[in-house]
């Protein structure tokens, strides 16, 4: 029984990898709008994959390295490789460099993760996780359609350097959690997330990027409340990978 259930979250890691994958195809064949949401249908995989292994008991630590190269490719490689062709490829060698800077955080953020919490997410992120990053920006190339132009080039050089930032840096993140026999507060924060879902799922153009740029913020948020709590300092914004 475990050895058949190993293949069904496995499944959705090799799914994580393939659409990332065909999303850079998509964007060599021109079709930028249909990359970004290839992008989105990879993170969406990645989310499964791990779900299901921890319901299925079927956790390795082959699958876990193995989604974090998926991750990299779908979250990582991808998004910046959109970014770089629809916005960035005229600026040259800048251009280049925000979207490398972008991968690369991507990258150090998955193995500090792998090094530090080795899979564990009782005590939620330290750092952006890269799936958020990666769907951020995909959203908001979805959600420029709305406008009915790309962005200015200045707005998508911003977003991909804070998110770079917040990918190394030791900024709190944790996903929420469904609680509906506690407080009143956090039974309204409950109904609040599955609304939120809900809303993804049904208007995914129109909410993916709000939603989620909100999630990125929120992080910040902790984090300066704690700065000013004294709970942090400055020079710890930045934590390497053999520190603790």
């Amino acid at each position: 029984m475990r050895s058949n259930a190993f293949y069904i979250p496995s499944f959705f890691t090799l799914l994580n990898f393939f659409w990332g994958f065909f999303s850079m195809v998509k964007v060599v064949e021109g079709d930028l709008h249909g990359a970004a949401w290839f992008i989105v249908l990879a993170i969406v995989c990645d989310g499964m994959d791990g779900k299901l292994a921890r319901w299925t008991g079927s956790e390795t630590s082959f699958g876990f390295e193995l989604d974090s190269l998926a991750d990299l490719v779908s979250a990582g490689l991808a998004p910046a490789f959109l970014v770089y062709v629809g916005s960035l490829e005229p600026f040259g060698v800048l251009g280049v460099l925000v979207g490398f800077f972008y991968l690369f955080a991507g990258g150090y953020r998955l193995a500090r993760f792998n090094v530090q919490q080795a899979g564990d997410r009782s005590r939620g992120y330290v750092g952006l996780p890269i799936p958020v990053a990666g769907m951020t920006v995909a959203s908001l190339w979805l959600f420029q359609s709305l406008l009915g132009q790309t962005l200015a080039v200045g707005w998508w050089v911003a977003l991909l350097l804070f998110l770079t930032i917040l990918m190394v840096s030791t900024v709190p993140y944790d996903w929420p959690r469904l609680v509906f026999r506690g407080r009143w507060w956090q039974v309204l924060q409950s109904a609040g997330l599955l609304l939120a879902v809900g809303t993804m799922a049904v208007f995914p153009h129109k909410s993916l990027f709000p939603l989620f740029f909100l999630y990125v913020l929120l992080g910040v948020r902790r984090w300066l409340a704690a700065l000013l709590r004294g709970e942090v300092g400055v020079s710890g914004f930045f934590l390497s990978a053999r520190e603790h």
